[in-house]
């Protein structure tokens, strides 16, 4: 049923925006969501972009509009810089995720939490709707074991890229049960249990067909494994096996 609303919201906005012309924005909406951004856009006769704060961001907003796409600036969003100090603590990603929400605030009105630096000490960025980060600033002070002090950010910090490491693979086809089972060492019989089991998400969306395919781009998710994204599609080996290079996030 909630998903449900979210779709009904979603084609709500994209009508609004091709009939008045005046750019209409979601608030943050989760990677799942994206396709359905661009069908309710195609079937109101609408344009849309989605943005969350610095390329590849995860959670979006998404705009639809009529002819202007709206620029980085005029988005209903606010960074904001939580820092820590290092001597003492390094919250991690779940504990700054669990305090956010600690707060009783909607997991729509915030974004992606990156860790970054600003002027050489560790940090993270928060990306929250406007009308949230005031309060979030007021009345978030500790992540985990860390004291934090949260403060609106006029410019975004530089943000780290995802820990994790590249893997050379080779499949036979780029089927879902193959690619992860090249990605996480495991057998071909153990990745498709782990599909037919719902444990397996791509592009953010639960699949249990076993031969769905995957290309440049894809991520791949699973429980108790961690994540996984196609980085490239290097062609054929001497063998006839496809070449992919994939990113393993992690440490």
């Amino acid at each position: 049923m909630e998903n449900d609303l979210e779709l009904k919201r979603l084609e709500e906005l994209a009508a609004r925006a091709a009939r008045t012309g005046v750019t209409q924005f979601t608030r943050f909406i989760d990677p799942a969501l994206t396709d359905a951004v661009r069908q309710a856009a195609g079937r109101q006769r609408a344009q849309y972009r989605l943005y969350g704060g610095y390329p590849d961001a995860e959670r979006v907003m998404a705009a639809f509009y009529d002819t202007d796409p709206p620029g980085d600036s005029e988005w209903p969003m606010q960074a904001l810089r939580i820092a820590w100090n290092p001597k003492f603590a390094h919250p991690a990603h779940r504990d700054l995720l669990g305090a956010v929400l600690g707060l009783g605030i909607d997991r729509e009105a915030t974004g992606d939490i990156a860790l970054a630096t600003w002027q050489g000490a560790p940090c993270a960025v928060l990306f929250a709707t406007r009308e949230m980060a005031s309060y979030i600033a007021a009345s978030l002070e500790s992540a985990g074991r860390a004291a934090v002090k949260v403060t609106v950010a006029d410019e975004v910090p530089d943000i780290a890229p995802p820990e994790g490491r590249e893997v050379r693979v080779t499949v036979q086809q780029p089927r879902l049960d193959a690619v992860l089972a090249a990605g996480y060492d495991l057998s071909r019989a153990q990745a498709q249990k782990l599909i037919a089991a719902g444990l397996v998400k791509l592009d953010h969306v639960p699949n249990t067909h076993t031969d769905a395919q995957v290309g440049e781009g894809s991520l791949i998710s699973a429980r108790g494994h961690g994540r996984l994204k196609v980085a490239a599609i290097q062609g054929q080996s001497r063998r006839g096996r496809l070449v992919m290079s994939l990113f393993r996030y992690g440490k």
